[in-house]
């Protein structure tokens, strides 16, 4: 029988006490953070942890899961999110946005956060934040739960805030793909333009990109192509691009873990301070990721039958936002489908390399975004 979200709010009301705990994806975060504001609304206590930190309720209350597996615990009533959002359960996808398109039944949804669960919806991607597949999963909830004139997918440019912002600033604030040499260097993105508009004789936008593609060839043969359909935002002040917000909100959970963003449902407006923290974040580590990249500086290797890429960080005084710096490998091929970080003492794993079930069978430690290891056998102990 198919259940409705209005039965999960009915019976929330009627329970003491409500934990959600959530998965380590932007999506679930933003899902949580979303249901926190909601049934706060509603007059409903409600607690939050990620799975990795929730432990067994106390008393009669309701435990909703959202991006995660629960495991047999006896004395505990156990509702998953999914069931109550006419999700389809064979494929992975967004409740960010089934969340939004069932919460539209009780709320004027603000624009901002309608494009915020969108942005939350490219966690989900396996490879490049672009991945094509994830749209077209998506592309009935997306039409049905997002307000028509907030958003766009169309043939583009794959830079971020283009073509809101001009070709040499998308240059400049793309992480995704980084170009070494560019990406967060406004001089030599002005330099470029200007040598290419005295030399082309066509169009300076299209031999820019000709002359990007074959730049980022140079570092991996999975290098992506920056013409192809993308999200493009409008109307919202506080988003300027899905894919910019979403690597603004990844690096904020790996310097704050999961909780602080979950203000970003509260104060959507706390985007403009993500994006900032961005840039600026990314800059002090700009030496290290363009060498990391042009140096192709990763090391393989097989444990417990699991395909790892390992990344020395040893040479930095302060740890990188570590998720962000694996995505921003994987976008540009680099990256293997698990990336684990070493300073030399340690492996440091993020966190949403962790298969999110609830309770966890093993005792880790876990620090803000990342699980702290002693040795590369470790690693491969906790992704069995």
């Amino acid at each position: 029988m198919v259940k409705q979200f209005k039965e999960l709010v009915t019976i929330a009301k009627q329970v003491r006490s409500l934990y959600i705990v959530y998965g380590s994806s932007i999506d679930s975060v933003f899902s949580a953070a979303l249901l926190l504001k909601f049934f706060k609304e509603q007059d409903v206590d409600v607690f939050l942890a990620p799975f990795y930190e929730a432990s067994k309720p106390l008393g009669e209350g309701l435990v909703i899961g959202l991006g995660i597996l629960q495991r047999p615990l006896s004395g505990i009533r156990f509702l998953s999110i999914d069931d109550f959002l006419g999700k389809d359960i064979s494929t992975i996808q967004s409740t960010s946005l089934y969340l939004i398109k069932n919460i539209k039944d009780f709320w004027i949804i603000p624009r901002a956060l309608e494009v915020i669960a969108l942005s939350a919806m490219l966690s989900l991607s396996k490879a490049s934040s672009y991945d094509e597949n994830l749209v077209e999963i998506h592309k009935g909830i997306l039409e049905e739960c997002l307000s028509k004139d907030v958003w766009e997918y169309s043939e583009s440019i794959r830079l971020f805030g283009y073509p809101r912002r001009d070709i040499v600033q998308a240059l400049e604030k793309s992480v995704e793909p980084y170009i070494p040499g560019l990406t967060l260097d406004s001089d030599n993105c002005i330099a470029m333009a200007k040598r290419v508009r005295e030399e082309a004789k066509g169009d300076v936008v299209s031999r820019l990109v000709e002359e990007v593609e074959k730049m980022l060839s140079k570092y991996s043969r999975f290098a992506p192509k920056l013409r192809g359909p993308k999200l493009i935002v409008k109307n919202v002040e506080e988003v300027e691009d899905v894919y910019e917000a979403f690597y603004a909100m990844s690096l904020y959970m790996d310097l704050k873990g999961p909780e602080h963003l979950l203000y970003v449902a509260l104060e959507p407006q706390i985007m403009k301070y993500l994006n900032s923290l961005m840039f600026s974040t990314l800059k002090q580590f700009k030496p290290f990721v363009n060498n990391l990249i042009q140096s192709a500086g990763i090391k393989r290797f097989i444990v417990k039958s699991v395909r790892i890429g390992v990344v020395d960080i040893s040479t930095e005084s302060r740890t990188p936002p570590l998720y962000t710096l694996y995505r921003i490998l994987k976008g540009i091929g680099l990256a293997e489908e698990i990336t684990v970080f070493t300073n030399g003492k340690e492996f440091i794993l993020p966190v949403q390399f962790l298969e999110p079930r609830w309770p966890l069978d093993k005792e880790m430690n876990i620090e803000k975004n990342y699980v702290i290891l002693p040795t590369l056998q470790s690693v491969g102990d906790v992704l069995k």
